[in-house]
């Protein structure tokens, strides 16, 4: 996902945009909020994270401005403050959801995930469960399944994890950190021992539906579906 965060606090911002890039995601950082509100007139994300006091233009503000444009797109206020007419403004204004510092990297993964999740399902609510990754490889969102020709294929559940990861992120390079935040969790892990699950995955794959992106790490797109 494309992310905007606005944070003033350099350490944080730091952390926060470490750790989201090691999930996978794009993150464009601001440290102020006129920035923003200069960006988000050409600009879309897929997700907002916005400090509430921020130099210039604070967070509320922005949360305003980026509310008109984009209603359905999800928006965390993250803040110090603790005054419950902090948090009603916030919401009144369109806030997702209310985090109040500090807080944990992944605590903010989890609501990322599951505003993300909401959001796909409000605007999708009859869709297709399965994800056509090519004419013949199909997965199921419902069940984490993958089909090939509508038998299911048979994975360690390591290896449906990676996939999962893959077609969660379709379309965008899997770096090792991604790799290693998902499946072990940041625990440190050998390069080796993520290359061999990655490899594994491919050689049981009947498609060539991951590629080696030497240099940078792992990609899935979708296949021709003809």
């Amino acid at each position: 996902m494309k992310i905007l965060l606005l944070e003033d606090e350099f350490m944080l911002a730091r952390s926060i945009r470490t750790y989201l890039l090691s999930r996978g995601h794009l993150v464009d950082h601001y440290d102020n909020g006129q920035d923003v509100l200069d960006v988000i007139e050409g600009k879309s994300h897929d997700f907002y994270i916005l400090d509430i006091n921020t130099p210039l233009v604070g967070g509320l503000e922005c949360l305003q401005a980026i509310e008109s444009r984009y209603p359905i797109v999800p928006k965390i206020i993250i803040s110090a403050y603790h005054d419950i007419d902090y948090i009603s403004d916030a919401f009144d204004l369109g806030c997702s959801d209310y985090l109040k510092k500090p807080f944990n990297l992944k605590e903010l993964d989890i609501r990322i995930q599951r505003l993300s999740t909401q959001t796909q399902q409000q605007a999708e609510p009859s869709s297709d469960p399965l994800i056509h990754l090519s004419g013949r490889y199909a997965f199921n969102k419902q069940t984490n399944l993958l089909y090939y020709d509508g038998i299911v294929q048979k994975f360690t559940k390591r290896e449906y994890a990676l996939i999962i990861l893959f077609v969660s992120n379709l379309g965008q390079v899997m770096t090792d950190e991604s790799i290693r935040s998902f499946i072990w969790d940041g625990e440190d892990t050998e390069a080796s021992t993520i290359r061999s699950l990655v490899n594994r995955v491919r050689h049981k794959l009947n498609e060539e539906l991951i590629e080696n992106m030497r240099g940078f790490g792992y990609i899935m797109k979708k296949g021709e579906l003809g």
